[in-house]
């Protein structure tokens, strides 16, 4: 039971700091010889090993004890703690509770950027996707990060929308999502004190209801079988300015897998089985490692590489210590070299299409690049049952591999012919 003193100035300023590890609570009390009674029911005085001193209110709001802290002294004194005592104990008798109220009050002017970071947080978003949601917050929302959520309005949306539409609708559409996503984290995230979403009323349905959503066509390119000579010539080439040798590596092993340019990159020495002729990729998009086999073709790659590396990145960059970014200028290269418009997403997209061709059954494709549709929206359960080893793995993917090189007029041996001259 806390020990009941009367609050004054002097007797709160000469307390004793307890034990270490300890703390101790006072009661405000008036002796019943005191005319003037000062106390408050419900003011206590809180006072750590620490030697820090808290003045907190102790009541019940609808049957469940809550406990307010009204400041520390002598930031405070014995007289301002005891006004805001009484202010907080009779919104408690009204059934209040001033934390959710205080709470919801800093909710109610959440920022855009804070509501960001709290978003980020929350969720466990890939480095790409983190990556690309800064960029739309820093860019085309700059002006926004500091203005309150509440402030942002419907007008104001369409406005914004309408502007990035002019520079690029797909862009203006993307700027958009992130902002409706924000928005709906903030209803689920954010009450009012009686739990009520702060913000029920998302301005991004001002697009939707006027139909204001640009249509995008999802993007199909591919490399066509007729190009992989011209393509595998200007990647594996090293004529005057070719590619360096870890970028056409990455190239080819991107197309020859399908996995997106950060799953590659970011491959280290510590995820792949020479003995078993394979790799890990732990870092994907819908969270579950993915397990594939080496292809012959790759599996002299990544020797002839494991042989020289200096690095814990298959594909590391200029220092080693960090695995190789976007080759943007590489790619460049290729592209001029070759004739060929291809992006490296593109690589991932042929690699799927080629496995197609090869009439590789649906699921296995979907194992092997690590695709999986929510039961939701396929009403498919059977890719539940299946399991795919990694020796199962290894027929598609050698398969696709062949068909490629094949096209592509390359040799198995040519993975170390035509490295021989690269410096």
């Amino acid at each position: 039971m806390p020990e009941r003193i009367r609050f004054t100035e002097s007797v709160v300023r000469d307390l004793p700091v307890p034990p270490a590890k300890q703390k101790v609570t006072y009661l405000d009390f008036d002796p019943p010889e005191v005319k003037n009674r000062l106390a408050v029911p419900g003011l206590e005085l809180v006072v750590s090993y620490t030697g820090i001193k808290s003045f907190v209110l102790r009541k019940k709001v609808k049957g469940r004890v809550v406990v307010v802290t009204l400041g520390r002294h002598p930031s405070i004194n014995v007289d301002t703690a005891r006004k805001l005592a009484r202010k907080a104990s009779n919104e408690m008798a009204d059934g209040i509770n001033p934390n959710q109220k205080k709470r919801a009050e800093r909710h109610n002017n959440i920022t855009l950027e804070e509501c960001f970071k709290s978003y980020v947080d929350d969720r466990d978003l890939s480095a790409n996707t983190l990556s690309n949601y800064r960029t739309i917050l820093n860019n085309s929302l700059d002006g926004w990060k500091n203005k309150p959520l509440k402030n942002i309005t419907r007008d104001m949306v369409e406005s914004r929308h309408r502007e990035l539409s002019k520079i690029s609708p797909s862009s203006a559409n993307k700027v958009m999502r992130v902002l409706r996503s924000l928005f709906n984290y903030a209803n689920a995230k954010y009450e009012d004190d009686e739990g009520r979403g702060l913000f029920p009323d998302n301005p991004i349905i001002r697009i939707t209801a006027l139909r204001k959503w640009h249509k995008e066509r999802p993007r199909k390119n591919r490399i066509d079988d007729a190009d992989f000579g011209a393509w595998f010539e200007a990647v594996l080439n090293p004529r005057g300015g070719g590619l360096a040798e870890t970028v056409s590596d990455l190239l080819v092993f991107i197309l020859l897998t399908g996995l997106r340019r950060r799953e590659a990159s970011n491959l280290r020495w510590d995820s792949v089985d020479m003995k078993k002729k394979s790799f890990t990729v732990s870092d994907t998009k819908n969270k579950e490692p993915l397990l594939l086999p080496l292809s012959d073709y790759l599996y002299e790659l990544f020797e002839r590489r494991k042989k020289a590396s200096e690095s814990d990145y298959v594909f590391s960059g200029v220092s080693h210590e960090k695995p190789i970014q976007e080759p943007k200028k590489q790619v460049e290269k290729v592209r001029a070299a070759s004739k060929i418009e291809f992006t490296i997403h593109d690589l991932r997209r042929t690699f799927i299409s080629v496995a197609e061709s090869c009439e590789i059954a649906p699921y296995a494709i979907k194992a092997l690049v690590n695709h999986k549709i929510p039961e939701s929206r396929s009403g498919d359960i059977t890719q539940d049952y299946i399991v795919w080893t990694l020796e199962r793995l290894r027929v598609p993917m050698q398969k696709i591999t062949d068909y490629i090189l094949k096209h592509g007029d390359v040799k198995e041996s040519s993975v170390i012919e035509l490295k021989k001259n690269f410096p």
